[in-house]
């Protein structure tokens, strides 16, 4: 095991959408777990927009914005170096919040063992970890999603979208998405959607009615502003709206437009707020759904890979550039 443990923290607080000049890395000792903790090595880190939120203060795990030399907080999966606590055994491998380097302690809260044999390592960290649960809770939980219904899913090829479009495919339903460039849409419809459409294009809302010619039932919204108004012209009436990610105002909370609340009077919408902690006494149900379904290649998925702590900044900021193509993840150590 090496000596020191590299973490990356923030070298000023941020503004806008980050940069790389944003993080440095700084190296302190490898802590020592005392009674009831353990140490985790970290092997794959878990990079999510909602840690640009939580970096300024406006995430609910996170409510006081983040100074020069903090860490941010991110989900990460390792192995049990070193047990001091009843529950966990050396060599166990976990997924816990670890933060933004190699090494950290857990008291255990929050703090899962993991079955190496449902699923690879870093797929804890995607469709079998939060982003997946998120989007098992959107279709199954909340919309219910049901054979032949048509579903319009934004950020379609990130690890919540694309799950969500997969997971209505698995019911019976019919997947649109929405992405950020040709090159994604291609991806997203690799994975079974019938159309995607990119934002970006000139005839965006033209394209998006040619896609939808009788509607759609569900909108599963990870962005917020104006993709969500958007997608009110395209929802049936009647139709239900999942609100589960701010993308559009992660970066800049003053570049979101507010929603004209006659849209959904209008479209006599369902609406449903989604937050992921709600479901964890369901996690079970997902994992039964999703793991064979991984298995047997019915669900796929796609990881955007950076290598070593350095990278993390950099990676970071790509992800809030829309630049990611799938799950972005860091890779911190070998299995």
């Amino acid at each position: 095991m090496q000596q020191k443990n590299h973490q990356v923290v923030l070298s000023r607080p941020l503004n806008g959408v980050p940069v790389v000049e944003d993080f440095r890395v700084q190296e302190v000792p490898i802590p020592e777990p005392g009674p009831g903790e353990l140490l985790v090595r970290h092997i794959y880190l878990s990079l999510d927009p909602y840690q640009r939120s939580a970096i300024a203060g406006r995430h609910m795990a996170s409510r006081q914005p983040l100074g020069a030399g903090a860490m941010p907080m991110a989900e990460t999966v390792g192995q049990v170096l070193r047990s001091r606590h009843p529950g966990y055994r050396e060599g166990d491998y976990v997924r816990h919040f670890g933060g933004w380097q190699e090494y950290a302690l857990s008291s255990g809260e929050q703090t899962e063992v993991l079955e190496r044999d449902r699923a690879p390592l870093s797929a804890w960290l995607g469709v079998l970890g939060m982003p997946g649960l998120t989007a098992w809770a959107s279709m199954v939980a909340l919309a219910d999603v049901q054979p032949g219904q048509v579903v319009l899913v934004s950020a379609a090829l990130g690890p919540v979208g694309s799950m969500v479009g997969q997971i209505a495919l698995q019911r019976g339903a019919h997947a649109v998405g929405i992405a950020g460039s040709d090159e994604k849409c291609a991806f997203v419809r690799e994975l079974g959607f019938g159309a995607c459409v990119n934002y970006r294009s000139a005839d965006f809302l033209q394209t998006l009615a040619a896609a939808l010619p009788e509607g759609a039932d569900i909108y599963h919204d990870n962005v917020g502003g104006q993709m969500l108004a958007d997608a009110f012209t395209v929802l049936k009436n009647y139709g239900t709206v999942i609100l589960c990610g701010l993308m559009e105002r992660y970066n800049d909370p003053a570049r979101s437009k507010p929603l004209d609340l006659a849209l959904p009077i209008v479209k006599r919408a369902v609406m449903k707020g989604l937050v992921v902690t709600d479901f964890e006494d369901r996690r079970a149900q997902f994992m039964d759904f999703v793991a064979p379904r991984i298995a047997d290649g019915r669900i796929r998925y796609r990881e955007d890979r950076a290598i070593g702590i350095a990278a993390t900044g950099a990676h970071f900021a790509r992800l809030m550039r829309g630049e990611n193509l799938g799950k972005s993840v860091v890779v911190l150590a070998d299995e």
